[in-house]
């Protein structure tokens, strides 16, 4: 029950120091207890925490770090056995603690789990009372890798999703990918200790204790009802989690090992926040053969909100691999959900120079993917638009699976071109349009009931094409179509490719396409001194597209899915992505 996030406190720690309050028994402790459950929750907790300061005290070589808000009781015990301790908590968590006397002073430390304020290589163990959350998982083994000795080891006190099975979302980190994250950062699991049991009697205690003792924590303490009921209710959930094996509480005991990594022993992984674009400079043009553009990444990774995994060749070192990803709205099979599309994908060409499960591509990649894609994570799904090298190397990997092609279309020109389509620059500043657009984009939604599909609604392409970089520098040209009434019916983006003019994206009811599709391409031969439209899209969806005579062209580009991380499998997503040009981050 004790948190290690910068989370709002939930409401059931609350509830618990109010019955330890009324029992007269507070150990300053907000942690799980163990069994037998047939005394007070105080007590139970005492055996938890005297339990854990067993295994504090043994193995010790050098400092042990404390951080947590129930571990300072150890502190008196560790010094009676002449351990040099120091209790940690962190900044976010100083107003967790109850108001015990407590007997040993502590240091507030900054940093998930406070660790960020301790030095580097400064403490033989570290033990870290709290769950934390999946995306602070990253930050705290880094931290932990940085301040112990060489061979130190790290106590994690907290609870873990076991069952990822279904679709979704919990804060919890998952317990394949702590196994995984560990290994890849130079920690060895040398005990895992499964005490879920013991977090159920816990809950358990303190739901039949704040029933027994109702009246007087609403009497006696500053709990409210609602605060009451919200406790209540957030016991019942995670007892129910418990039961059904999602939820567990665990012990882990890591020792860092290193030098088990070779060559990238020295290297660090971390997110977005860690890093100023102009970092990645000589990554991304080495890497793409192409200038860096400043605009198009802050498009992308600020307004967008884009996430990544970089790796640097050692801390605060050059970066040297990146996987970046561009969050989206989508329709899941007629549901709301969110996937990201797989982008910057670039490891330094010097160290290029294998493609293993030992590479820095793999160890990025595999970080990436179980932060970000999954049935218990952010985004649900992941896709992009790889190469066949690229796509071949995550295949074998066992990163990616297929879910479908990537096409091209080009239509014939008409000899005598001829369109009856009233056709204006979109301006979707214009209230009228926007609201005009967003009910297009409801007729065509209703027919991907059974597909999945990026949301085009107005705000979605306000920010797609009207806040891009391309749409400033002329690239873009978005069309909105009238019907004889003046009634939108239509809107269509165009961007010139080649002697070709591209279709990125087109919202209009699904029964429309065909017909417009062949407006368009008369439009464009009419307007555009006779050049010729193409399409790329989806292999499932060409006969969506397909007018006569056009011609079919393979892209060479196959569209991945996720599979390392626990999400839908392919043989459910094959065929079933709506994807045009406008999907693509890139173009």
């Amino acid at each position: 029950m004790s948190v290690h996030s910068n989370s709002a406190v939930p409401d059931l720690l609350t509830l618990l120091s109010a019955v330890q309050q009324l029992e007269g028994e507070s150990l300053g402790a907000i942690c799980y207890g163990l069994g037998p459950f047939d005394g007070s929750l105080a007590e139970a907790q005492q055996r938890f925490l005297q339990t854990l300061g067993t295994d504090i005290a043994s193995n010790i070589d050098g400092r042990v770090i404390l951080a947590g808000v129930s571990l300072g009781t150890l502190i008196a015990e560790l010094a009676e056995k002449r351990i040099e301790a120091q209790w940690l908590v962190p900044d976010y968590c100083v107003g967790l603690l109850p108001a015990a006397n407590h007997s040993a002073d502590f240091t507030v430390g900054t940093g998930t789990a406070g660790l960020a304020s301790l030095d580097t290589d400064s403490c033989g163990k570290i033990v870290v009372e709290g769950t934390v959350p999946y995306l602070e998982q990253l930050a705290l083994l880094t931290e932990a890798k940085r301040v112990l000795t060489a061979n130190g080891e790290l106590l994690l006190i907290g609870e873990y999703l076991d069952d990822d099975s279904r679709i979704e979302r919990s804060e919890l980190a998952n317990l394949s990918s702590l196994r995984q994250l560990s290994k890849r950062l130079g920690f060895r699991i040398l005990e895992e200790r499964d005490c879920s049991e013991a977090g159920l009697a816990s809950v358990r205690a303190l739901e039949q204790k704040a029933d027994e003792m109702q009246t007087q924590i609403l009497s006696d303490t500053e709990v409210d009802v609602a605060a009451l009921e919200l406790a209540g209710a957030e016991l019942r959930f995670i007892a129910t989690e418990f039961e059904e094996s999602r939820r567990s509480l665990k012990v882990f005991k890591f020792r860092k090992e290193q030098d088990s990594l070779g060559e990238y022993s020295n290297v660090e992984f971390a997110d977005i926040g860690s890093f100023s674009s102009a970092e990645l400079k000589r990554l991304f043009e080495e890497s793409f053969h192409t200038e860096f553009d400043q605009e198009q990444w802050r498009w992308k990774y600020e307004f967008g909100n884009g996430r990544c995994v970089v790796a640097r060749s050692e801390p605060g070192g050059n970066i040297v691999s990146h996987y970046g990803g561009a969050p989206r709205e989508i329709l899941y099979f007629g549901q709301p959900n969110v996937a990201i599309q797989v982008c910057d994908v670039m490891v330094l060409p010097e160290i290029r120079r294998h493609y293993g499960k030992r590479s820095l591509f793999f160890n990025t990649a595999a970080t990436f993917l179980e932060r970000e894609i999954g049935n218990t994570v952010r985004q649900l799904l992941g896709f992009g638009f790889p190469n066949q090298k690229a796509m071949k190397i995550a295949l074998r990997l066992g990163l990616y699976e297929k879910t479908d092609d990537f096409i091209e279309l080009v239509y014939s020109v008409p000899e005598k071109p001829s369109s009856a389509l009233q056709v204006e620059l979109a301006n979707l500043e214009d209230q009228q349009q926007s609201d005009a657009i967003d009910g297009l984009w409801q007729q065509m939604a209703t027919a991907f009931g059974d597909a999945i599909i990026g949301i085009r609604d107005s705000s979605y392409l306000k920010y797609r094409y009207f806040q891009h970089p391309f749409y400033h520098r002329g690239l873009y040209h978005p069309y909105l179509v009238r019907d004889e009434a003046g009634h939108p019916s239509a809107l269509f983006v165009l961007k010139a490719h080649g002697d070709e003019l591209l279709l990125m994206d087109l919202i209009s009811p699904a029964v429309d396409i065909k017909p417009m599709l062949g407006e368009i391409v008369a439009f464009c031969c009419k307007q555009w001194q006779g050049r010729a439209l193409k399409i790329w899209i989806t292999r499932a969806w060409q006969e969506a597209v397909q007018l006569p005579d056009c011609v079919v062209n393979d892209l060479g580009i196959e569209i991945p899915c996720n599979s390392w991380n626990r999400g839908p499998d392919a043989e459910t997503l094959y065929g079933a992505w709506w994807l045009t040009a406008g999907d693509m981050d890139f173009m």
